[in-house]
């Protein structure tokens, strides 16, 4: 079980998305990045907030039961 409360747990994935969002917006116009490095940097942002949102509903699931 994870060791942050919820809420900031919560606060931390909207930052992680926010910075998938300004990576997108930003890395075009960059040389050393450009869409492929956006691409792959959302899908990673996303892939991880989907696994960390899952794991708080199992908590808050499970203190609900418990």
């Amino acid at each position: 079980m994870n060791t942050f409360p919820i809420d900031d747990q919560l606060v931390m994935l909207i930052d992680r998305l926010n910075d998938a969002v300004n990576v997108c917006y930003e890395a075009p116009d960059r040389t050393d990045q450009g869409d492929v490095y956006a691409t792959g940097y959302s899908l990673s942002a996303m892939s991880g907030v989907a696994d960390s949102l899952s794991a708080i509903v199992k908590q808050l699931r499970e203190e609900m039961d418990g």
